[in-house]
């Protein structure tokens, strides 16, 4: 990931900075944010987004989502085709205090004057809070209490590995610690360790 610092960690803060996905990393847009402009706002209304970069866990529609738009002035043309090529994937947006968001595109919206040498793009995001993503789930499992494992299933439950929310946003209350595993569930358990390793990578 590009940072503003040689020594800067993925989680760090910067105010009004966007960077995108573009398969290995996150790059920061090399553009001016400018108005018009309108910061990130909950969206009550929007059900679901599906999220490429969350936790194995968060896959239902009982988190906040966020609409903003971004007009971006790019310093020259170069700058500008960089990002409409990769403006399809995976946005990451600090805004003005700091906050991370993770989202996508809704609507995209080019423009260029040859004359003047400006490059502009009106985007849309929609757009979920990193750090609600990221908090450690509230969760408790009936049947692990007092046994020797217990603090290694709650870190994974902690980052995602087990599932603790079914698909129809029912809690897990039984986690089962002393039952055999099935391949079903040891392939998946695989994939999603595997989704977390490219994602801390990725950051």
């Amino acid at each position: 990931m590009s940072q503003q610092y040689a020594f800067g960690t993925a989680n760090q803060r910067y105010p009004k900075k966007l960077f995108i996905d573009t398969g290995f990393n996150f790059t920061e847009v090399k553009a001016r944010i400018i108005n018009p402009y309108t910061p990130p706002s909950p969206q009550p209304s929007l059900r679901e987004i599906k999220m490429i970069n969350a936790p194995a866990h968060i896959h239902h529609s009982g988190f906040s989502s966020y609409k903003c738009t971004l007009t971006l002035l790019f310093p020259d043309k170069h700058s500008y085709n960089d990002y409409l090529s990769y403006a399809g994937w995976t946005h990451k947006f600090y805004d003005e205090k700091g906050s991370i968001y993770l989202g996508s595109a809704e609507a995209i919206k080019p423009t260029v004057q040859e004359a003047g040498r400006r490059y502009s793009v009106t985007v849309n995001l929609i757009l979920v809070k990193k750090d609600s993503i990221e908090r450690e789930s509230r969760f408790h499992f009936q049947d692990i209490e007092g046994h020797w494992a217990q603090k290694n299933i709650e870190e994974m439950a902690h980052l995602g590995l087990i599932t603790i929310i079914t698909r129809d946003g029912k809690p897990v209350i039984y986690f089962r610690p002393n039952d055999f595993v099935t391949r079903a569930e040891f392939v998946t358990f695989l994939n999603r360790t595997r989704r977390l390793v490219e994602r801390m990578i990725r950051e």
